[in-house]
């Protein structure tokens, strides 16, 4: 049975319903046993226990106890998934964007946009593409993530989906997750569970 940490807080954004659905989700997911906190300044002691953290907020400070507490876990070789407004968390700290592998920059309107397969990805293997209702999240990102689905975006590829390693942990970010409805599309359900599963502790 694999333990998971799902970090989760915000009534609009990130959206209460779609917290609950992300939340309902996990809990159906085979072999996941599920613990909810709602900040990193709230994480339970005996973090080794866990497998992987999945970030899921909108916060806009972090303590150095509990931005050193995520870096000692990831470094030690537990699993991070971040979703959406997570890379828009703790703006002037540099280092958490470090351990994400990206910093948010900008994002644009909520509409419509198709979520595209980059390459070959064993991870992602047989996954299609899908169209969401969301906002477009821009990144600065750290050389040497590996990107596995793009959106266009002002005539550009922007990088959707993206894994990353710290120190002995593996870091997958998804930049979907602005409404409720994105985090029920099974296709993107479908992407969550595979990103778990690359991440989960070994």
């Amino acid at each position: 049975m694999k333990q998971l940490l799902l970090v989760s807080d915000g009534l609009f954004h990130p959206p209460l319903p779609g917290r609950v659905t992300l939340r309902r989700f996990l809990t159906g997911l085979p072999g996941c046993a599920l613990t909810v906190t709602r900040s990193l300044e709230k994480l339970p002691p005996g973090l080794e226990r866990f497998d992987a953290m999945l970030l899921y907020f909108h916060h806009k400070q972090v303590t150095p106890a509990a931005l050193h507490a995520l870096d000692q876990f990831v470094g030690a070789g537990g699993g991070l998934l971040a979703i959406h407004s997570a890379t828009a968390s703790f703006k002037s700290t540099p280092h958490y964007f470090e351990l994400l592998g990206g910093r948010f920059t900008g994002h644009g309107k909520v509409a419509p946009f198709q979520i595209v397969p980059s390459g070959e990805s064993p991870l992602f293997a047989g996954l299609p593409a899908f169209w969401l209702t969301d906002e477009v999240y821009l990144h600065e990102t750290q050389a040497g993530i590996q990107v596995h689905f793009t959106t266009r975006h002002a005539g550009q590829d922007v990088p959707v989906v993206w894994t990353w390693t710290y120190g002995r942990g593996r870091v997958c970010y998804a930049m979907p997750g602005h409404r409720s409805a994105t985090l029920a599309d099974p296709h993107y359900q479908q992407v969550l569970q595979r990103g778990l599963e690359w991440v989960w502790r070994s």
